[in-house]
């Protein structure tokens, strides 16, 4: 049961960055493509989980790390997918 809510958390998650990133569907793509990935998803620590939410729910925070070149390197990579 607890594992079901950890997908869930996940699955809420990644949606999340597809909606603020603009990525949409192409993160899961890059994680079915690519097993490193899917693991660095996967082995996301329920602590690393709350912190990424807690970024994305800060707007300023949010902007802040998306101006990065590392941040838009990562999204130009996952729009060309």
């Amino acid at each position: 049961m607890e594992n079901m809510d950890r997908n869930a958390k996940i699955e809420a998650l990644t949606q999340k960055i597809g909606a603020e990133t603009g990525t949409g569907d192409q993160l899961k793509r890059a994680a079915a493509l690519n097993p490193a990935v899917a693991s660095a998803i996967k082995h996301l620590s329920d602590n690393d989980i709350a912190r990424i939410s807690a970024i994305l729910n800060d707007k300023d925070a949010t902007r802040r790390i998306l101006a990065t070149p590392q941040a838009q390197a990562i999204l130009k990579k996952l729009k060309e997918q």
